[in-house]
């Protein structure tokens, strides 16, 4: 299976749309059929690397509007993240609105029950009537070792997905099987490292991956990070379900002479999350976990932390000065590549 990669230096347009032709796009996607892009907005705070580029998807949406029908943005809200507050923070509205995509909250339209084995959950009934494009951004998790293509798509499970954590990896890969997802094209433009998938670090690493096989495609990235692939347990669980991580070809476009390579500083929970994992239990439960009226004292408590890390402990002034020393620095702004700073 081919892996694509292709370097940002020369402009995000230019690299989206090497890659789609690299990718044969217009055989790819059904002409005329409405198509929908799940993004990553994991965190409703601007820190570049968290979510998806804004410039990603508008240039996607750019190259193939007018291929295909009426383009969908969709992504849920989170037990902390409000996703609707989040692509406006980021400004993923703006690039929306240029592009002309409906904005669709999983969370605040129809969910479809399902059951696979012994797991019982909803997905999205957006995606069961439209192909989907999956563009998440490269980044580490500390559940999940790593946040691309496979643990992109537990945003598709519905709001109660924080208590499937106790089985994280099955949960992804029965969601993944459910969700014919076309092409994935990961985004690292801006990737993050250390404690993601919300407060890590911004790293910019210029490149983009694609490909049709999302097994493939993580287990390439994780080597491009400096990661195991096989400590990835969505990666393992998932080879032969939903892609397989045999025979990998990785193509790189021109002027990209070889893959990138890094080394990625690994997650490690913070302590929200260290909290949250004593509460919600592991792998020994049996059931999905339920939520109890200590619930909402403990988003208060989660949320106000975040708030207070944010701002008094630096990572607003981080944020701010990554987006002042970076070609990046103006999507996150609101403008389009290349408009003036």
């Amino acid at each position: 299976m081919e892996v694509f990669y292709t370097s940002t230096s020369g402009g995000v347009s230019n690299a989206v749309s090497d890659i789609l032709d690299a990718v044969d796009w217009k055989n790819l996607l059904p002409r005329s059929e409405d198509l929908l892009i799940k993004v990553n907005l994991t965190w409703d705070y601007l820190r570049p690397g968290v979510n998806t580029s804004p410039w990603v998807v508008e240039a996607f949406a750019r190259k193939v509007k007018d291929h295909v029908g009426q383009i969908y943005l969709g992504e849920s809200s989170q037990i902390l993240v409000d996703a609707t507050r989040a692509c406006a923070v980021t400004r993923m509205k703006d690039a929306a609105e240029r592009e002309g995509l409906i904005w669709h909250n999983f969370s605040e339209n129809r969910w479809i029950p399902q059951e696979t084995d012994d797991l019982r959950f909803s997905i999205p009934e957006i995606c069961t009537r439209m192909p989907v494009v999956s563009i998440p951004v490269v980044k580490t998790h500390y559940r999940s070792v790593i946040s691309v293509a496979m643990k992109h798509m537990y945003g598709c499970l519905d709001d109660n997905r924080h208590n499937y954590h106790y089985r994280l990896a099955d949960y992804t890969v029965a969601v993944n099987s459910l969700i014919p997802v076309l092409l994935t094209i990961a985004d690292g433009t801006v990737s993050l490292e250390g404690n993601g998938p919300k407060p890590g670090i911004p790293k910019q690493t210029d490149f983009l991956a694609a490909s049709t096989d999302r097994i493939a495609l993580d287990y390439s990235i994780a080597e491009v990070m400096g990661i195991d692939p096989l400590s990835v347990e969505t990666t393992v669980s998932g080879n032969g379900v939903t892609g397989s991580y045999d025979n990998i070809e990785n193509v790189c476009i021109p002027p990209l002479p070889e893959r990138p390579s890094f080394s990625f500083r690994e997650a490690a929970p913070n302590f929200v999350a260290k909290i949250e994992r004593k509460i919600r239990g592991s792998r020994e439960q049996t059931t999905p976990g339920e939520d109890s009226p200590f619930l909402g004292v403990m988003k208060i408590g989660a949320k106000r932390w975040y708030n207070l890390a944010y701002y008094i402990m630096g990572q607003n002034r981080e944020a701010q000065h990554f987006m002042n020393n970076s070609i990046y620095g103006p999507q996150w702004r609101g403008h389009p590549e290349g408009a003036a700073r």
